[in-house]
């Protein structure tokens, strides 16, 4: 992905996890593009990325590889 449209374009296609209000899912998306609009620009995360749904790693996934946009020693994803 290249530019913050086709970002939220991408994220916009996860569903929010059940058990998740709207709050939750809004904020979680903002964090997601956060994360992608420092990796686009090349500047550090300096957010903490723990403790938040399996959807919101996958958001930070390329699509196409799979591979996590910051390194996964950053946070802990969910069992």
């Amino acid at each position: 992905m290249n530019n913050l449209a086709e970002v939220k374009r991408y994220i916009d296609t996860f569903s929010r996890p059940e058990g998740y209000n709207l709050y939750a899912w809004d904020v979680t998306k903002r964090l997601a593009l956060e994360v992608w609009e420092n990796y686009l620009e090349n500047r550090h995360c300096s957010r903490s990325l723990n403790y938040l749904c399996k959807e919101f790693y996958q958001m930070i996934q390329e699509p196409t590889s799979g591979e996590f946009i910051v390194p996964k020693s950053r946070f802990r994803m969910p069992n």
